[in-house]
């Protein structure tokens, strides 16, 4: 099985996104975050939802989907030599 389009090179989508995939409402959703049976992570007043979380609920690894992007994230921080 491919990774659905509306997750491909994304690393976190919002619950209501998260719905969308899995077929369910956005209330049902919010209530799975709530129970923990949709993983989320809370940043600030935000909760999303991780997409490899996600991907592992539906069964679907990254590596075995042809059409995932492999190319290494850059990630840009205080931290990073070359960030500005």
């Amino acid at each position: 099985m491919s990774i659905p389009v509306p997750l491909r090179g994304r690393l976190t989508v919002t619950v209501p996104e998260a719905a969308k995939v899995l077929g369910i409402g956005r209330d049902n959703a919010y209530r799975a975050a709530a129970d923990g049976t949709l993983p989320t992570l809370k940043i600030g007043h935000r909760l999303i939802v991780p997409v490899p979380k996600l991907l592992e609920m539906l069964g679907i690894h990254a590596s075995d989907d042809p059409t995932a992007q492999t190319a290494p994230l850059r990630l840009v921080g205080r931290d990073d030599p070359g960030a500005a």
